[in-house]
């Protein structure tokens, strides 16, 4: 198990949802308003993306056992607001389908132990968290904005 086989299978994991446009495996940021949204642009050049990194890194030993390593992962989505084509329903939707991805895989295609940690910042939560969901304003344009967490256990040998 390593830091980077962890990013690797988020970021696969990420590009296998459906509508999940540009995912980027490290934060997207610019102090021009036009580059950052260039970051989020998908290929008919909507904005429509996700960015993850990693936010906090806790380990802990057991008493005359193994270590292991909580990386708590915090997920920027976001996509173009469009009242009239009713896109509050369309990510809602896909943010549940971003849900759903992790639910479907514990182990990270075995890169780690687990994502349902019992220790933690996240402890005792089950996959993807999804803790943010509203409407910002990015460089001029009106956005849905969602923040996610994820906690990857990673086991130590000792």
């Amino acid at each position: 198990m390593s830091l980077a086989a962890i990013r690797e299978q988020i970021k696969v994991i990420l590009q296998g949802v459906p509508g999940i446009g540009v995912v980027h495996d490290y934060e997207r940021w610019s102090n021009d308003w036009n580059k950052f949204l260039d970051h989020y642009k998908d290929t008919d050049g909507r904005i429509n993306g996700c960015a993850f990194a990693r936010e906090k890194r806790p380990k802990k030993q057991a008493t005359m056992g193994e270590t292991e390593k909580a990386h708590v992962f915090i997920f920027r989505r976001i996509m173009g607001l469009k009242d009239s084509g009713a896109t509050g329903i369309v990510f809602d939707d896909h943010l549940e389908a971003l849900g759903d991805a992790f639910d479907g895989d514990e182990t990270l295609n075995g890169v780690c132990r687990t994502i349902n940690p019992d220790w933690g910042p996240l402890e005792g939560t089950v996959g993807l968290q999804i803790e943010i969901i509203e409407p910002r304003m990015f460089g001029g344009v009106l956005c849905h904005y969602a923040e996610c967490r994820l906690c990857v256990i990673e086991a130590q040998e000792n």
